[in-house]
């Protein structure tokens, strides 16, 4: 065995307590996708930030460089990090205040119209 394997077996085993131990306090769906409300929002934009990190960098952009497009490897990043920072900040009071736990449900709820949250939902998905 390697320290490769060792590393990866130690690392999964970290996050399998981790897990189990932060899944303790996890009692209704709101614990679980918005922290039961508690989280304070730099908190949630670096859960926000770290996860299109880790989807978009290391997938997306890896595939721009290696087909020889560095530019938008260094170019893309920073501007997907600007705009979940702002993006957070500034509309994030509002969906803090609404207590609804998606974007979409926040344009639904605030304009009473189940087609402009669909409309939302779509324009999300589309854009991710």
């Amino acid at each position: 065995m390697d320290l490769f394997t060792v590393t990866i077996g130690v690392s999964i085993l970290i996050y399998v307590v981790i897990g189990s131990y932060a899944g303790r306090s996890v009692r209704k769906l709101d614990d679980y996708f918005v922290a039961g409300r508690r989280a304070p929002t730099l908190l949630i934009l670096g859960t926000l930030v770290a996860s299109v990190m880790s989807t978009s960098i290391f997938m997306g952009e890896a595939a721009f460089t290696y087909d020889g497009q560095f530019g938008a490897y260094l170019l893309f990043p920073g501007i997907a990090v600007t705009g979940y920072m702002l993006g957070t900040l500034f509309f994030g009071v509002y969906l803090r205040r609404s207590r609804v736990p998606t974007v979409a449900d926040y344009f639904g709820h605030r304009f009473q119209s189940r087609r402009l949250q669909q409309f939302a939902g779509f324009t999300i998905i589309l854009g991710l």
